[in-house]
This record gives structure tokens, C-alpha cells and sequence, in this order.
């Protein structure tokens, strides 16, 4: 009987993991429909957006790469991505869009992958399967870059998990060569390893982001710093404590910002518990922080939330809805990065589910266990 019991565990765990792929394809197919150029119901997408800008769409369509060849504010592997859409597309915004669409179901399906993996590894079950039926998904997955930054994260930890540290380190490495937030792990990995295993996840690491990075420094000398210059110089976005200073280029409201998230970070490496919640708390630690919280980066949590569901989802429905509300919102006739705002309600929401998501993270899955 106990046999016939694991037998039906197992048969419904593999049919809850083949409709978290076949969620997750059509998750991309609407997303992709959502952002669609010269469609009626399209919504606005950075990536659309930036074919029409002046100071990039011009040289994508005269084949130049963003990052190597003309600055570009993200990663260079973000870079390349639009890049090798732009030279698909054949100069053409359907062509390019289409192109970036396909590209991007290796990033879908490796984070519904990731998923089930972290759910496996966590002991959540089913329940962790459920945020693969992200809205967030669907309305900023074909939008920026974060999709793949949150695949590579996943596959990432999985591999860690499976002690693979090179390989691991090497998808952290690409990762951070998308966005930089992959290197929020660095510091729980170097805890939860020795110094062998460091060296080799630290030599993946730079084997995965070093290469493209030195090659935008030889192409482009100017453009790390001008990266970091354009970053810095940005305002306050959908950062709850707006609230608070009302201003959104407040040096002080950007270095306190700052320093609280890195500090947060380094708790959550710190504390004694388990791997998955405090790799949870230091991404979270730092977007409830971050002086730029744009929506798409609430992508970068799918993976951690598998292993923390019954923690989580009491919150997630607001995260999900005042998260995706922010792009809803975000064209009216109004300044929407500044309070009283539709879109600053929404990010004031979205503060407060997570806030309240973190605390029941560290109350159930990290102190009760110590």
C-alpha cells in the first residue's frame, strides 16, 4: 500500500511538472502577444522601445552592436541579445521583435526548469510549482532582459545545489553578464562552501561574465564607465521610501537606499538556516531597497519563491497585482514616478507584500529551524 501511495505521489508530481512547462510556453506566447508592435491591444515593452530611440534604434538597424559599438545602459550580454535580434530581423521592427520573442523561450522553459528543480531540492512539492503562473511572467517577460538574468540564476542554484560549482559559477557568470544581480548569491555561496569549491565557482564565475565584459572594455573603453555614470545618475523608480523624501534625484534617499540593501544582503548571507530562504531574502533584501525596483525585476524571485511557498503565498497575490497594475497604470496624466500616483501606490503595495513575504520567510523557514 505504501508502495501504490509513493507510486501516485510520484505519477502527480510528473503531470504537476508537465503543465508547469506547458504553463510556462503559453506564459511566453502571451507575453509576446501582449508586446506585439502594431497590434491594437500592445502594451509597452523596452524592447520595442528600443528600436524607435533615436540614440539606439538607428544604429541597430545599420548593424551596429549596443555595448561594443555605441553605448548601451545594460550588461553585454543583454546587449547582444538585441543585437543578434536586430541582425534576424533583417531591419525590420515585426523581424526584430519576433526574433527576440523566440530567443527568448530558452529563458521560459530553463526558469519553469529551475522551478521544479528548487521545489524538488526544497521539499515544497506542488505547492512550489504554482509560481510558475506568474502574471509578472507574462507582462514583463518579453519586455527587458531580466527573464534570462532569472533563468541563468536558477539554473545557477540548481547546479550549486548539485555541487557543480564550475558550471554553476559559469551560469551565475553569464547571469551577471545580463544583469548584475546574480552576484547578490556571491556572498551566501562563499559561506556555504569550502576553499576549493569557492576557487572553481569563482573561476566559472569569471569565465561566464569575463569574457564579454572585456570585450565591450577593447570595443568600447568608455562604456563601463559610462554605464556606471548613467546608473548612478538615474532617480529614485518605484522605490517605496519616495514616499518619504519626495524628490526623486535625493542623493540621500539613493545612498540610504543603497547601503540598507547591502547591509540586508549580508544579514540574509549571514544568518545560520537553510540555503534557498536566505538566497530568497538577499535578492528580496535588495529590490525592497533598490532605489530602481523597475516590475520586470520581480522575475528574479520566481525561482527562490519555489522553495518558500507556504511562506510566500499568503502575499504573493498582492505582489503579483499591484506589480503588473505599475505598467497598467504608468501612462496617464500624471508624473508617474512621483507620489500620490497610480503606478507609486502600486510600488507602495508591492513594498508592503513583500516586506510582510520576508518576515514570514525568516519567522518559518530560517529561525523556527534553527
Amino acid at each position: 500500500m505504501r508502495l501504490d501511495e509513493t507510486k501516485h505521489l510520484k505519477m502527480r508530481v510528473d503531470k504537476g511538472e508537465i503543465v508547469v512547462y506547458v504553463v510556462c510556453v503559453a506564459s511566453w506566447i502571451a507575453s509576446g502577444l501582449i508586446h506585439f508592435p502594431h497590434l491594437g491591444w500592445s502594451t509597452y515593452s523596452d524592447i520595442v522601445s528600443f528600436w524607435y530611440r533615436p540614440e539606439s534604434g538607428e544604429m541597430l538597424k545599420a548593424g551596429a552592436a549596443p555595448c561594443f559599438h555605441f553605448f548601451f545602459e545594460y550588461p553585454p550580454a543583454s546587449c547582444l541579445s538585441i543585437y543578434a535580434s536586430a541582425l534576424l530581423g533583417a531591419g525590420d521592427v515585426v523581424g526584430y521583435y519576433r526574433a527576440f520573442f523566440y530567443l527568448s523561450l530558452p529563458a521560459f522553459l530553463a526558469i519553469a526548469w529551475s522551478i521544479i528543480q528548487i521545489s524538488r531540492f526544497s521539499g515544497s512539492g506542488w505547492l512550489g510549482l504554482l509560481f510558475i503562473v506568474s502574471p509578472s511572467l507574462v507582462f514583463y517577460g518579453i519586455y527587458n532582459f531580466d527573464h534570462y538574468a532569472a533563468a541563468l540564476a536558477g539554473l545557477s542554484t540548481v547546479l550549486l545545489l548539485r555541487k557543480r560549482y564550475f558550471i554553476g559559477g559559469l551560469a551565475a557568470g553569464l547571469g551577471f553578464a545580463f544583469k548584475l544581480y546574480t552576484a547578490l548569491l556571491i556572498p551566501i555561496v562563499f559561506i556555504e562552501t569550502r576553499g576549493r569549491e569557492r576557487f572553481v565557482y569563482l573561476l566559472g564565475f569569471i569565465a561566464g561574465a569575463g569574457p564579454l565584459y572585456l570585450a565591450q572594455a577593447a570595443l568600447n573603453p568608455a562604456g563601463l564607465v559610462q554605464f556606471v555614470e548613467y546608473h548612478s545618475g538615474w532617480g529614485l523608480e518605484n522605490a517605496w521610501y519616495i514616499w518619504i523624501f519626495w524628490d526623486q534625484f535625493s542623493p540621500t534617499a539613493k545612498i540610504l537606499g543603497a547601503l540598507l540593501g547591502a547591509f540586508l544582503v549580508l544579514q540574509a548571507s549571514l544568518i545560520r538556516g537553510p540555503v534557498l530562504p536566505r538566497m530568497f531574502l538577499a535578492v528580496s533584501s535588495w529590490l525592497i531597497m533598490s532605489y530602481i525596483f523597475t516590475p520586470q525585476m520581480v522575475i528574479w524571485l520566481l525561482p527562490f519563491l519555489a522553495a518558500v511557498p507556504r511562506s510566500a503565498l499568503p502575499y504573493w497575490p498582492s505582489l503579483e497585482i499591484s506589480n503588473v497594475a505599475i505598467i497598467l497604470t504608468w501612462f496617464g496624466d500624471y508624473n508617474p514616478v512621483m507620489p500620490p500616483s497610480p503606478p507609486q501606490v502600486m510600488a507602495l503595495i508591492r513594498a508592503a507584500s513583500l516586506a510582510l513575504m520576508m518576515v514570514a520567510v525568516y519567522r518559518n523557514e530560517i529561525k523556527n529551524k534553527l
